[in-house]
């Protein structure tokens, strides 16, 4: 579920509308916005705020850089580039919480702005409110900044570097038996900042990158097939990700990563997989013992108890094809 929900979407990225502006590939190496202006921008929207009646009020300033390669077989479908930037102000006034956000915001005028109407949500859902909201003591952290600790920036990689990676692990597949590949480079920069009322103001650059592959294998006499996607995983890394050292694999029936990511080993061993999933016979009925791999484990904590604690559906306010909660109120 997890790699058929950004995988697939991934795929269909030529035909679907990409969130964020398109930007050119070299825009993606740009440095971000210096953190002084940053603070400017926050202050603004702290003072704003708390000359409207804000009790308590916190600024996020995000810009995120999207890459997404996309190939199939001995094809590139697509290359998209995406960048979105805006500020979101949350206060407190008359104990009660109110939100705005603007979008690509320059000035510190467009943050104070965006800060003034969250006041004036917040008193205007305070009429509503049956008590007020109390935040538990928090001290600030004064400025201070964190980065992903990465070896080798995503974003600084030529295109044709990556284009070659990806044919190189869609003809790997084809050469081993598959009759269809995609595969899709995901790559990310968050560049957040958040600063408080409390004192604090946290600039985080933060790095991901996802390779994602599915290998489809066809019966030409039954016309009956068979798929398997990339063990990867999205991880907070840069493009070392991909460039796996021994000791990183996991070796088994299937071999499986640690730090690092074998592509090409990994779409090989899916074609030939694809291949036996079609000779195998059907599982008989019955009980079995069942081993779940960590992979499957985290999802089905996800599922079964994840979403069911969800306040939401707790209240009976939500439910979906998963179902409601078991956790309602009246078994507290």
């Amino acid at each position: 579920m997890q790699l058929s929900g950004m995988g697939f979407g991934a795929m269909m990225l030529p035909n679907i509308p990409i969130v964020g502006n398109s930007v050119s590939p070299e825009a993606l190496m740009e440095g971000g916005i210096d953190v002084a202006i940053k603070k400017r921008l926050a202050d603004a929207a702290l003072n704003a705020a708390k000359s409207k009646g804000a009790t308590y009020t916190d600024v996020r300033i995000g810009r995120y850089l999207r890459q997404f390669v996309i190939t199939r077989e001995d094809k590139v479908q697509n290359i998209v580039n995406t960048e979105s930037y805006g500020v979101g102000v949350r206060v407190i006034a008359n104990g009660c919480w109110g939100f705005a956000a603007v979008v690509d915001a320059k000035t510190e005028e467009d943050t104070a702005k965006a800060a003034e109407e969250a006041v004036a949500i917040a008193k205007a859902n305070a009429r509503l409110m049956k008590q007020p909201v109390q935040l538990a003591p928090q001290k600030g952290y004064g400025e201070v900044s964190w980065k992903a600790p990465i070896e080798r920036n995503s974003f600084e990689v030529p295109i044709k570097e990556k284009v070659d990676l990806l044919l190189g692990v869609n003809e790997a597949a084809l050469k081993n038996g598959a009759n269809y590949v995609n595969s899709v480079l995901f790559m990310v920069n968050e560049q957040k900042y958040f600063a408080s009322s409390d004192g604090s103001y946290i600039d985080q650059d933060i790095h991901r990158i996802w390779p994602i592959f599915t290998v489809t294998t066809i019966d030409p006499k039954t016309g009956k097939f068979e798929t398997r996607q990339a063990l990867s995983a999205p991880v907070g890394m840069g493009y070392e990700y991909l460039q796996t050292n021994p000791k990183d694999k996991v070796t088994g029936i299937t071999t499986r990563y640690n730090k690092g990511y074998d592509m090409l080993e990994d779409v090989i061993s899916a074609a030939k997989q694809t291949k036996e999933k079609l000779a195998a016979k059907s599982v008989e009925a019955g009980k079995y013992d069942l081993v779940l791999d960590p992979s499957h484990l985290w999802l089905t904590i996800h599922e079964s108890v994840g979403h069911p604690l969800e306040l939401d559906r707790v209240l009976g306010y939500e439910a979906n094809f998963a179902g409601t909660s078991f956790a309602t109120l009246d078994k507290w």
